[in-house]
């Protein structure tokens, strides 16, 4: 399957930006992964109608669940998983990796050693 490179990079507003006339180079770590002009749209409309706390039962709050209900069910289906149940959102990856590192570690710690 080809790929046309300048319809994907025009979906990236950001590829687009340029320094002293010079396309400008992204070196950052995944915390600041460029993102397409739909998903800025998405987060936009996000913020503007539905940005409220989990679990209220208020018609922001309400929209805002089904939202993060849809995304995992989205992502699911994406990656194939059993379950959206499966699916966690998270801050970023650093923060997910040292929750689950933590959780980890007190497990074991409570098991004892293994040697």
């Amino acid at each position: 399957m080809n790929y046309d490179l300048e319809t994907i990079r025009s979906q990236f507003p950001a590829l687009a930006l340029t320094d002293k006339g010079q396309p400008r180079v992204y070196l950052d770590n995944p915390a600041g992964t460029q993102v397409p002009v739909q998903v800025i749209q998405r987060m936009s409309d996000y913020l503007i109608h539905c940005n409220a706390n989990q679990g209220g039962t208020f018609k922001t709050s309400i929209e805002s669940d089904l939202i993060l209900e849809e995304a995992h069910q989205a992502m699911a289906d994406l990656l194939n998983a059993g379950s959206s149940s499966e699916i966690i959102f998270g801050a970023n990856m650093t923060t997910l990796t040292y929750a689950i590192s933590r959780s980890l570690g007190k497990r074991f710690q409570k098991a004892g050693p293994c040697c």
